[in-house]
C-alpha cells in the first residue's frame, strides 16, 4: 500500500469516527464534530432535507449566542469584529437568518457545505479571542499586508476539492518558479487544537492530488504567545517533514524564505 493511500485511509477513518450523526425532532439530523467552540463544547451542526435533493445545514444560532455570552456583539461599531464576521460569511458562502448561520446545498455537495460551515464558525469564534487583546487588525490582514510589502505574489482563500467529496480551504496560495505551490493555513489562536487538526487533515486530503508544500502559520505576534509544541505535533502528525511545516508569524517576519523558496 502506497503512502498516499495510507494518508487517504487515515483521513477517511477520522471522518467516520469523529463525526456523529443523530436523528432528532422535526426531521433534523444533529452532527457532532470533533472541533470545540469558545465554551470548549463540541461544535454541532443541524441538517434538514428541504426536499429529496437539497439540504439546509445550520448552527441553530449557537455561534452568535456564545459570542454575545462572552460580551462580543457583532455590529458595525466593532469594525474589526464586524469585518472578520462578514468576511467569514463571504469566504465560506454562509447565510445568516436571524441569529442562525446556515448553508443550503444539494445532497451531492453536502460534505463540502458541512466543512464550509464548520470552518466559518471557527473563523467567527476567533473574534472572541481577538477581542480580549483589543486587537485592531485581523491576523490574515497582517499576513496579507506582509506579503504585499515583501512583493510576494499570492491568491487568498483557495478551496480545493478532495476525492472524498469534501473540500479543503487554505487562506493563501503562493506559486513558485519550480512549480511547488505554497498552501498556507493560518490560525489567529496559535494554541487552538481545532485549527491544528483541520490543517493536518486538509494536508492529508489534499497532498495526493496537489504538488504543494503546506505551511501552518500561527499568530504568536499579537498576544506574544509561545507556541505549544503539542499543537505543532498535532498539526504535523503522520506527515513527512518536507511536506508540511509549522511557523510562528514572528519567524516569517524576520525571514520570508519559508513562503517564497522551494
Amino acid at each position: 500500500m502506497g503512502k498516499a493511500t495510507l494518508l487517504e485511509n487515515a483521513y477517511y477513518k477520522w471522518l467516520k469516527e469523529e463525526l456523529i450523526f443523530s436523528d432528532i425532532e422535526d426531521g433534523y439530523v444533529s452532527i457532532s464534530s470533533p472541533f470545540v467552540d469558545t465554551n470548549f463544547d463540541n461544535i454541532n451542526l443541524y441538517a434538514k432535507f428541504l426536499n429529496k435533493d437539497n439540504i439546509e445545514v445550520s448552527d441553530f444560532g449557537y455561534t452568535i449566542f456564545n459570542l454575545e455570552e462572552a460580551g462580543v456583539h457583532l455590529d458595525k461599531r466593532s469594525k474589526v469584529a464586524w469585518r472578520i464576521y462578514n468576511t467569514a460569511l463571504a469566504d465560506f458562502g454562509i447565510t445568516r437568518e436571524g441569529d442562525s448561520l446556515l448553508i443550503r446545498t444539494s445532497l451531492d455537495n453536502f460534505a463540502i457545505a458541512k466543512n464550509r460551515l464548520i470552518q466559518a464558525i471557527m473563523r467567527i469564534n476567533d473574534i472572541s479571542y481577538l477581542s480580549k487583546g483589543n486587537v485592531k487588525e485581523a491576523f490574515n490582514d497582517l499576513i496579507e499586508s506582509f506579503l504585499i510589502k515583501e512583493k510576494v505574489l499570492y491568491t487568498p482563500n483557495v478551496e480545493i476539492p478532495n476525492e472524498n467529496g469534501a473540500s479543503s480551504h487554505f487562506d493563501f496560495s503562493i506559486p513558485s518558479r519550480t512549480g511547488v505551490e505554497r498552501l498556507i493555513k493560518t490560525s489567529a489562536r496559535p494554541n487552538d487544537p481545532n485549527y491544528a487538526k483541520v490543517f493536518n487533515y486538509d494536508v492529508k486530503a489534499t497532498a495526493p492530488s496537489r504538488n504543494a508544500k503546506f505551511i501552518y502559520v500561527l499568530n504568536n505576534v499579537t498576544h506574544k504567545t509561545t507556541i505549544n509544541q503539542n499543537i505543532v505535533g498535532t498539526a504535523l502528525s503522520g506527515l513527512k517533514p518536507n511536506l508540511a511545516e509549522v511557523a510562528g508569524f514572528s519567524e516569517i517576519e524576520k525571514d520570508n524564505t519559508l513562503l517564497v523558496n522551494s
